[in-house]
This record gives C-alpha cells, sequence and structure tokens, in this order.
C-alpha cells in the first residue's frame, strides 16, 4: 500500500528548484539594526507548503499567509547576531627587571588576570599582588627574567545577519520564521512566509 503523504514529503518525488537568499550584514545599534553590506547567492532544494507540523513551530502571530518550506544543504538563517566571543589579551607590565613593582597599561576587566614569569604562571595573593594597574611581586624578579600579564576579555562589536528568501516563480520575498536540520532527508529546511503578507 503507497502512502501518499509519504510520496508528498518525499524529497525524490519533489523537483528540486532553485531559489535566491538575500543575506544582509550589519551590526546591532541604539537604533536598531544598521545594514552594511548585502550578497545574494543561489541554492537549489526542494520548495514546497510547509506542514501542518512545521507551521505548530511557529508563533501563532507568524502563521499568517503562505508559509512555505524551503530545502537546501546549507543553513539559512534567521535575523540574529553573534554572541559575545571570549577571548584573552595580555601585555609586558613595564618597570625595571630585576625589581618588584611593575605597571600595566590599563586595568584588567575585573581586576584580575595571570601573571607569567619566564613563562611560568605565579600564584595571586602568593607570588604577586594586583591593585588597579599597579603588579606588586613578593619576591624580586631574576635578572634578564620576561613578565607577561594576561587577562579575559570579551569582543564588544557584534555583527549580525539577516536572510530574505526570493522565490523565482512569482519574484514573491520569504521572510524566515524558523530553521531546523531534517536528520531524514538530510536536508536544512527554512520556514518563511511571505512578507506582504507578514
Amino acid at each position: 500500500m503507497i502512502s501518499v503523504q509519504e510520496v508528498v514529503l518525499d524529497t525524490d518525488m519533489i523537483a528540486p528548484e532553485p531559489y535566491q537568499v538575500v543575506r544582509t550584514t550589519g551590526q546591532f545599534g541604539l537604533g536598531g539594526f544598521a545594514p552594511l553590506q548585502t550578497t545574494t547567492f543561489t541554492l537549489f532544494g526542494p520548495v514546497q507548503q510547509a506542514s501542518n507540523k512545521e507551521i505548530q513551530m511557529l508563533p501563532e502571530a507568524d502563521r499568517v499567509g503562505s508559509i512555505r518550506s524551503f530545502w537546501a544543504t546549507r543553513p539559512v538563517y534567521l535575523t540574529r547576531g553573534t554572541s559575545p566571543v571570549p577571548s584573552v589579551a595580555g601585555e609586558a607590565p613595564t618597570g625595571a627587571v630585576p625589581g618588584t613593582t611593575y605597571t600595566l597599561a590599563q586595568a584588567p576587566p575585573g581586576g584580575a588576570g595571570d601573571l607569567y614569569v619566564n613563562g611560568l604562571l605565579q600564584q595571586p595573593g602568593v607570588d604577586y599582588a594586583l591593585d588597579g594597574v599597579t603588579i606588586t611581586t613578593t619576591n624580586p624578579t631574576p635578572g634578564g627574567a620576561t613578565l607577561w600579564f594576561q587577562y579575559p576579555v570579551v569582543a564588544q562589536v557584534q555583527d549580525a545577519y539577516s536572510d530574505v528568501i526570493v522565490w523565482p516563480p512569482n519574484g514573491e520575498q520569504f521572510r524566515v520564521l524558523q530553521r531546523y536540520f531534517d536528520p531524514g532527508s538530510g536536508y536544512w529546511k527554512a520556514l518563511g512566509t511571505r512578507m506582504n503578507a507578514a
């Protein structure tokens, strides 16, 4: 017995077709999203009316107009910004070697960090103390020693991007509302609603 639902949803039975993704990159600021660059590229995959199960993935207010499921081998994105990226920064403190007092160019965020002498990590409160920009070592550093102070930082500039899908049959534009990976078909699926209906 043939299941009509399986035939309709089978990727082998749906003719893949080209559609365009318009990706805008920019930054979020006080006034909202400020676009910086827009690129257009073509994806090729099945396009079909979203199933009832897919429509249930959307908030009630977004279930307006024609919701399509765009399948692709690479992800299509919703409007979003990147998360703050933790990283580390460091500097060589200034001061006379051998010596016990050294100065940083600026106070590290949170007033914490790691001091290395000749590549060996020193223990705060035992080997050294940090007060603002001043590092005081418990014992004089040996002559010719190399000092390095490292501390955590977080990137502050938040780039973002927003994808819009243009479907060629009528040139309709679709706003991406949801996306997910379907392990059964091996495709990424982007659910979009017509922008003139949203």
